[in-house]
């Protein structure tokens, strides 16, 4: 199995347990943009130095850009796995939650019985969607440290070899 694959499902079920224990420590806890950058910001930085390794080992930024969106790709798929997991696990709790409103009243109108069967349908219909936004994240992210590793590759040439000043690379023509 290929690094990007293993380190993609280590990062999707550490996300996916991290999003678990916090709905039950916490389950009326709002997804603001704090919270939220604090949740995803680890997740989009370890995408963007998976893209600076593939780039410093390549010297290649296209390969920062795949292994970003690779790595991104299977790390969603694991993670929207685990999410579904937490809704099942805590649904009387998060149901009542302020975020949650608009599915509820989604749910009223939709015809379904049942609000369990509703949020599952809704979960996989926009499971795809999810994880194309992601995985474009992870190709941005991996252009970022793809650019970041080409730049540090470049640094030290310079400066283990600098430019040596225009007077001493000329040689004195005296007679």
């Amino acid at each position: 199995m290929s690094t990007q694959l293993r380190l993609g499902l280590l990062l999707g079920v550490t996300f996916g347990l991290w999003n678990l224990i916090s709905t039950q420590v916490d389950p009326y806890a709002e997804d603001t943009i704090p919270a939220l950058l604090v949740f995803y910001g680890p997740m989009f930085a370890i995408w963007g130095f998976a893209g600076f390794r593939a780039s410093c080992r390549s010297g290649r930024t296209t390969d920062a850009i795949f292994v970003g969106a690779t790595l991104a790709l299977v790390t969603f798929t694991v993670f929207v796995v685990a999410r579904l997991i937490t809704v099942n696990l805590s649904l009387d709790l998060t149901s009542q939650r302020l975020d949650w409103q608009s599915l509820m009243a989604r749910f009223r109108a939709s015809g379904f019985t049942s609000l369990r069967a509703y949020a599952n349908y809704e979960y996989v219909a926009g499971a795809p969607f999810k994880i194309f936004v992601a995985s474009l994240i992870g190709a941005a992210m991996g252009l970022v440290g793809g650019l970041c590793g080409a730049l540090a590759d470049r640094l030290p040439n310079i400066a283990l070899h600098p430019t040596p000043p225009a007077s001493h690379s000329r040689r004195s023509r005296r007679g």
